[in-house]
C-alpha cells in the first residue's frame, strides 16, 4: 500500500495504480480537495480495465474493515481531519507532493508521528516535494528543512527537484515558476 498525503487531481494515485506499481493507495487530503481528487480518479478509472473500488475510512473499525476484506485493491480515501488512521494501514512508501508547505508546523509533525507509528519490517520510504520555504496566509513560515526528520532517518536524496519547479494552472499560461525552490528528499524514516 502506497499513502498520498495530499494529491492535486489525483495525479499520483492515478500514476501509482496505473502504473501497477501500487494495488491500493491511501489518500489523505482536506474534505473539498479529496472529493475533487475522487472525481477525476473516476473520470481516469472509468476508461481503465481494472478494478477501482474506492473506500471512504472516517475511522479505525472502518479501517479494520478494509483491512480484513478480501478485496484490499483502489483507492482508500481518508480526510485530513482523520489523517492519524494512516498508522492503522500496512503502508509500503508514503509520498507528499507540494502538500505539506500548506500546513502549519505542529499538523506537519502530526503527519510525520503518523508515518513513524506505521507498524513495518524496515524503515518507512517517504517521498517528500516541497517548497524550501513558504509564507501561509496567517503569516506561518514553513520550512522544508525545520520538518521534524531525524538524525536517525536514512536520506536517500536530498537536492532541488529537477522536475518540479513549476506548478500547472487550468489559466494560460498553464506552466508557472513556484515562488522559491522546491526541494524534494527521499529518506527511510527511523
Amino acid at each position: 500500500m502506497v499513502a498520498v498525503i495530499g494529491d492535486g487531481f489525483a495525479s499520483m494515485t492515478t500514476l501509482l495504480l496505473a502504473s501497477e506499481f501500487a494495488k491500493c493507495v491511501i489518500l489523505v487530503n482536506l474534505n473539498r480537495t479529496l472529493l475533487v481528487d475522487l472525481i477525476f480518479f473516476e473520470k481516469w478509472a472509468s476508461y481503465e480495465p481494472i478494478s477501482h473500488d474506492v473506500n471512504l475510512v472516517v475511522d479505525v473499525e472502518g479501517a479494520e474493515s478494509f483491512l480484513n476484506s478480501e478485496r484490499q485493491q483502489g483507492v482508500v480515501a481518508i480526510q485530513a481531519s482523520n489523517h492519524a488512521l494512516l498508522s492503522q494501514f500496512p503502508i509500503d512508501l508514503a509520498i507528499n507532493m507540494v502538500s505539506m508547505q500548506e500546513m502549519d508546523p505542529p499538523v506537519i509533525a502530526d503527519y510525520f508521528a503518523d508515518m513513524r507509528a506505521v507498524d513495518t519490517n524496515t524503515a518507512l520510504p517517504f517521498y517528500c516535494c516541497n517548497r524550501e520555504e513558504k509564507r501561509l496566509p496567517d503569516g506561518t513560515i514553513t520550512r522544508f528543512a525545520d520538518y521534524p526528520w531525524r538524525d536517525e532517518d536514512q536520506v536517500l536524496i536530498d537536492e532541488l527537484c529537477p522536475w518540479n519547479q513549476q506548478y500547472y494552472s487550468v489559466t494560460p499560461p498553464f506552466y508557472r515558476p513556484y515562488d522559491g525552490a522546491v526541494r524534494h528528499r527521499l529518506v527511510r524514516l527511523a
